[in-house]
Formats: structure tokens, sequence, C-alpha cells
């Protein structure tokens, strides 16, 4: 089975996601955001094997875990290629919200690159990766078709949609991005979303009102 765990982290109340195979205890985490000590802390009190790091964008809120991450476990990262000026500029990001640049570190180039159109997998579980830009330039989301779950990172809240006022946002291009690519899928699909609570693919083509 297909288990997900979802520990809010850092002031940006980020959803960092990890998820992993019930059977065979593999697991991937998405979206780092920072806490990184938490994050160990849940991997190992599951006792789970960390397989990957998957990103689904590069803001500050959601990869500055990454580097701690890494130094504790030798697993390859995933992302997208295009955002590689936000992960080289963290800790400057950090510095202009006042937040300690020292407690904000880089994020590492990845190992793998995705554009969307790829799968990627999480013991027996594979995900597609979609290209869902919008919020970012580089925006991914990660879907489980078995399983019924979208990790949309910040696209789709409940209610709402991603920010687009940031560098590289574009309104037009993820109100595309979220009508080509999300609410083509099934209706009781879980979307879980990169703050704020879970949602469907249902609920919010019926009450959200940016997609009216």
């Amino acid at each position: 089975m297909l288990e997900i765990v979802t520990v809010p982290v850092t002031v940006f109340a980020q959803n960092a996601r990890i998820v992993y195979d019930s059977d065979t205890l593999d697991a991937v985490v998405i979206d780092p955001g920072g806490d990184a000590d938490a994050l160990i802390e849940e991997i190992g009190r599951r006792n789970l094997s960390p397989r990957a790091i998957w990103l689904t964008h590069s803001h500050l809120d959601h990869c500055a875990g990454v580097a701690p991450l890494l130094k504790k476990f030798s697993v390859p990262l995933f992302a997208h290629p295009d955002e590689m000026q936000m992960r080289a500029q963290l800790q400057r990001i950090a510095a202009m919200y006042g937040l300690p640049p020292t407690e904000w570190a880089n994020c590492p180039e990845p190992d793998t690159s995705l554009r969307g159109g790829e799968s990627a997998s999480v013991g027996s579980h594979r995900a597609e990766v979609l290209f869902v830009p919008g919020h970012s330039p580089g925006h991914l989301a990660f879907y489980f078709a078995k399983s019924g779950v979208l990790l949309g990172g910040d696209c789709l809240f409940q209610g709402s949609i991603g920010r687009t006022d940031l560098p590289g946002g574009d309104h037009h291009q993820l109100l595309a991005s979220i009508r080509d690519s999300i609410l083509t899928l099934p209706d009781d699909t879980r979307v879980l979303s990169g703050h704020g609570p879970d949602t469907t693919v249902g609920f919010e083509r019926e009450n959200n009102p940016f997609l009216s």
C-alpha cells in the first residue's frame, strides 16, 4: 500500500511529505522545505529506507531541507532543471524574508532532471510526472494513478490556487496547467497541496472560485 506522512515544516507551514511503500518500506521525501531533523526523525521512527528526494518546485519553502537531508541520506535528487537559479539563491531569499540565512542552505542541483512525461517510482508504486508551470516556471506534480493521489505542490489548494506574483509566475499559465493536467484527472483524485488541507479534483471543479 502507498502510505503518505505529512510533516508541516518551518514558519511557512509547508506540507513536506514522506511517501512510502508499506510492503518494502522504500520511501521518497517530496518537497522537504526545512526542519530536516523532524523529517529524519519520522523516517527513523517508521524504519523507512529513503531512496530519493522529489521536488515539485524550488521555492525556498519547498527545498530548503534538501541539503541537510542529503548529508544524512545518500540519495538522488529529482527536480526540474529550469529552476537552478532559485536553488542557488535560497540563502539570499531567506535574508530578504528576514530569516537567518545560516539556517537556510542553498539547494543542490538534481541528479536526475524531470521535465514532465516521465515516471518515478517508490517501491512498487509508480507516479506519472506532470509538468504544471505557472506558480513557478518548472513546477511538477506527481500522480499516483492506482492510488488516486496527486502530490500537487502549490498549483491547486482547497478553494484557491498558487500565487503567481513571484518571479517566473504566470497566472494564465497556471490556470491552463490546472485545466489541462489536473481537472482532467478523476473527480475522486486526492490532491495533496503544498500548504493547507487536502482536497479532491471534483471538489475544486465544483467549488473553487478561481476555476469557475
